[in-house]
């Protein structure tokens, strides 16, 4: 009997489980946040892996010093499949004062900037100090659709620091540019001396603490009359309400997102009354987090942004109360609205978070509409 409880065990154990490698970008694709040397790890357990693997790893490298651009573009050269995988770089080399990169390594910058069919290209680091000479580099200018411009790892810097001049070359250069981000870099735009022979592509334009140092925004857009996204974040609120005003006069913008970083004791959204009708008509979705907003700016918001669908007011600025704000909401204001976002507290100050009755008593106003809205 024993011997025969052996026989089974061993037969058991001679069963082979064969592994269905179509499952693999399955797997890999349940995540998005795989660690570069897991992704490796996998890369060595067969060919198939390797294949799955070579194309998440290459499909838009990160390069964080002026030596993996170099060994990067080794790689790429003595395999010339890497490179058809590559359709977005990321360069954010740094660079220090007792270590300059080499001609090598800005070769191999060149070399990556030039790789055929690029569609994202992000420029950070010291490629982020002047970063019009690198845009220039770009070899498939057509095919590029995302443009980031990163300065936030040299945003402390003093000397030297993260700059971009754009003129409406630009708009040429990149025919097919439909997401431009500018974070932390002085910007000059150059305004045309003549009329635009074409709109710009852009439809997400994102400005995170960028200093307009000359020119408007609308210049950067080279006469585009609409925008699909707009995201501001600024930390000098006055010279932003500017801006935003010329862009809100000139260029119809779906969602507009206003972040003010730096509080004021004075409403510091633009003047709502300088927004035309048709302008303020066509915003469907509307963000405006550290802005001073009380009712008599939440009920200019309603009648100015008639169509919005969206509604999201956040920060510790806000000097709503639960009841007001219930009371907005019964009022059948905005009636286009299917999405609302709460700061969950008034700041009268001092900032005081509801209570879990008056956070009842919101949702129950939201539910109360022919329409209910979703709360978040």
């Amino acid at each position: 009997m024993l011997q025969k409880q052996h026989r089974v065990l061993d037969t058991t154990m001679m069963v082979r489980f064969e592994f269905i490698e179509d499952l693999i970008p399955l797997i890999l694709d349940a995540d998005e946040h795989w660690w570069p040397n897991n992704l490796v790890a996998l890369a060595t357990v067969s060919p198939s892996w390797l294949f799955y693997v070579r194309r998440r790893l290459y499909h838009c490298p990160t390069v964080q010093t002026f030596a993996a651009a170099k060994l990067l573009t080794e790689s790429v050269m003595e395999n010339s499949e890497l490179g058809s995988l590559i359709h977005g770089i990321s360069l954010r080399p740094e660079g220090t004062s007792n270590c300059r990169p080499t001609s090598a390594e800005l070769r191999a910058v060149r070399f990556l900037l030039n790789i055929d069919g690029l569609k994202r290209v992000t420029l950070g680091g010291e490629l982020a100090v002047g970063a019009e000479k690198f845009l220039r580099l770009i070899g498939s200018q057509d095919t590029i659709e995302e443009l980031f411009i990163d300065g936030s790892l040299l945003s402390c810097r003093l000397t030297s620091r993260p700059s971009l001049e754009w003129d409406e070359s630009f708009t040429y250069t990149f025919p097919s540019l439909k997401k431009l981000q500018i974070t932390h870099v002085e910007l000059d735009i150059v305004p045309s001396s003549t009329p635009y022979l074409s709109p710009s592509s852009i439809s997400h334009l994102i400005l995170d603490n960028t200093y307009l140092m000359d020119g408007d925004i609308v210049d950067l857009l080279s006469g585009a009359t609409s925008l699909q996204c707009f995201h501001l974040t600024t930390s000098d609120p006055i010279s932003s309400d500017s801006q935003l005003q010329l862009l809100l006069a000139s260029c119809t913008i779906d969602c507009l997102h206003y972040e003010t970083q730096k509080g004021t004791n004075v409403n510091n959204f633009p003047a709502l009354d300088s927004i035309s009708e048709s302008r303020a008509d066509s915003v469907r979705c509307l963000h405006l987090n550290g802005q001073l907003v009380d009712m008599g700016v939440l009920i200019t918001v309603s009648e100015v942004f008639r169509n919005l669908v969206e509604l999201v007011v956040s920060g510790r600025a806000v000097r709503v109360s639960a009841q007001e704000w219930a009371g907005f909401i019964r009022s059948g204001a905005l009636s286009s609205l299917r999405r609302l976002g709460l700061p969950w507290g008034t700041n009268m100050p001092p900032y005081v978070a509801w209570l879990s009755s008056e956070g009842d008593e919101i949702r129950d106003a939201c539910s109360s509409r022919k329409d209910p809205l979703l709360l978040y």
